[in-house]
């Protein structure tokens, strides 16, 4: 199975340790997990949050569990009426094809209970082989509702997610969530998690390939009460959250664990202050510790470390998909601090319009459904002073930073005679505001204050602490805070001497209005599904 052309661009290993707010991940298998009452046949899945769910038929408890009810305990009836009632069991993903009774379609199940309709025989055989018909198990129409009706299979590469795949060529066996596969370490591996060799589709087609072999069972594959696989993109940009990784090569040290503890209590006031208290960043959530297991950096002869994605893919394996960002500190010294890059910000998603950045969807190379927007990459947290006031600032700041390019700067204009212009950002990096502009953000912008006689003064250079900027107004209305009528004409300077550097400069202002602006770039709205 040929690996896809993405590169990767970003980056947990077991132990079960909780270190204040911070926390090592680990997943293990539930000790009860099916039961029945005492005299009764019907048998319940009891999930980690002990619901049960009923296996509606034989035919969905087998495409589970086999044929062995070496796993069901039964229990008192008293007992069972403690364990609330949940929705129904659907038959498992890339183990059988269903039909109803009263109906000639036939469907493949994904994860969910979501039913993608194949639309021709040709399409069936081409997926599922030739005797793909023996795959077909009947679902009364009576628990039909228990299933979503998803985009039908109406061509024969659209090879359905949450199954079991075979390679053509090399044999080995991977399981596949929407377009991204991992591969089983062996056969043992495929068997822990219930499936049967013989329910491999085999494709030769190219897919995303994680580097974590799947070496046992895992929640994340044999799981009967997972939700849908489904596109969370959103336009969220008020309550926001953001998850923090420390990533480790072998060991890590307490200083190391104090310094990101004292970023992070700060990034939740200092980005309400940064956002006119529009908007709130969620940093709650336990600093997620990750030791190096062969699987999430690659160690360069320079003496640098890239991180891959498998980072993010196995911390999705064991955390919720809730997170609109995710930062992520190391104890190393990583290829782009060689450059003048401190900080990294990577976009995964977007769906806002009209703010300059295209609509964006590789949450799944990440092993998100698309909530997550952004990696933001801080580097070797040995470099932060945050046991300073200045050197606390200048972290908040980078972090201020890097969460902005979500949303900012990215903007041209247009003039009277139809050009567009980019003078509000910098000429060798659209991604930021230009020294000239006349406000001052994170991202970039001095603030020119006129002085009256031709000359202006870099408000920026009048701060006592520069690294206390906030959000400009434009950077507010980019994020869809700030409703574009209320937006007043921003402005920057052409210098007499062009690429003139300095706090005071010979220069003329220009001014830039909301709907130059809009006319280029269109009003900030969520874009339609």
């Amino acid at each position: 199975m040929k690996k896809s052309s993405i590169k990767p661009i970003f980056f947990l290993a077991g132990l079960a340790l909780f270190l204040g707010n911070f926390f090592i991940a680990s997943q293990a298998q539930a000790a009860l997990e099916l039961i029945k009452a005492q005299g009764q046949s019907a048998v319940y899945y009891l999930d980690s949050r002990s619901v049960r769910h009923t296996f509606p038929n034989d035919s969905t408890f087998k495409s589970w569990y086999g044929g062995s009810f070496s796993k069901v305990v039964a229990i008192s009836a008293e007992l069972m009426k403690t364990y609330p009632l949940g929705k129904n069991i659907t038959i498992r993903p890339g183990t059988h094809l269903v039909k109803i009774t009263s109906a000639p379609q036939v469907y493949a199940v994904e994860q969910g209970g979501v039913l993608r309709e194949i639309t021709d025989e040709s399409i069936a055989e081409a997926i599922y082989g030739e005797d793909w018909q023996k795959k077909v198990v009947d679902v009364p129409d009576v628990f039909f509702e228990n299933y979503l009706i998803g985009a039908p299979l109406n061509h024969d590469y659209l090879v359905p997610g949450s199954v079991l795949l075979q390679d053509k060529t090399t044999k080995k066996y991977y399981y596949k969530t929407d377009d991204v596969i991992r591969p089983f370490e062996s056969a043992q591996a495929v068997s822990a998690n219930n499936f049967k060799l013989s329910d491999a589709l085999v494709s030769g087609q190219s897919f995303y390939v994680r580097e974590r072999p799947i070496a046992a069972w895992d929640k994340n594959i044999f799981n009967p009460t997972a939700e849908p696989w489904q596109d969370r993109r959103d336009c969220e940009n008020k309550k926001l959250k953001a998850a923090v990784i420390f990533l480790a090569d072998k060991e890590y040290s307490g200083p190391e664990i104090e310094a990101i503890q004292k970023i992070k209590e700060k990034i939740f006031s200092r980005f309400a202050e940064a956002t006119d208290n529009l908007s709130g960043l969620d940093v709650s959530y336990p600093t997620i510790i990750q030791l190096n297991d062969g699987y999430l950096l690659n160690k360069k002869i320079d003496g640098t470390t890239e991180i891959k994605n498998e980072v993010i893919n196995t911390f999705f394996d064991n955390n919720p998909d809730e997170f609109d960002f995710i930062f992520l500190w190391s104890n190393f010294k990583l290829p782009s601090e060689d450059t003048s890059e401190i900080a990294h910000f990577a976009a995964v998603t977007n769906k806002l319009e009209g703010n300059g950045r295209q609509i964006l969807d590789r949450a799944a190379v990440y092993g998100s459904q698309g909530k997550l927007k952004g990696i933001i990459t801080l580097g070797n947290i040995n470099k932060y002073h945050p046991e300073t006031g200045a050197g606390l600032n200048e972290a908040l700041n980078i972090v201020m930073h890097e969460v902005l390019h979500q949303w900012s700067a990215y903007v041209g204009f247009g003039l009277a005679d139809g050009r567009i212009s980019q003078d509000l950002l910098r000429p060798d990096d659209l991604s930021h505001w230009n020294y000239y502009a006349g406000f001052i953000s994170p991202v970039g912008g001095s603030g020119w204050q006129n002085n009256g006689d031709g000359t202006f003064t870099s408000a920026l250079s009048q701060m006592a602490d520069a690294n206390l900027r906030n959000y400009s107004k434009l950077d507010l209305y980019l994020m869809g805070l700030i409703p574009y009528q209320l937006m007043a004409p921003v402005s920057y300077i052409a210098p007499k001497v062009p690429g003139a550097l300095g706090n005071t400069l010979e220069a003329m202002a220009r001014t830039v209005t909301i709907e130059q602006i809009i006319k280029v770039n269109g009003k900030v709205q969520c874009g339609l599904d």
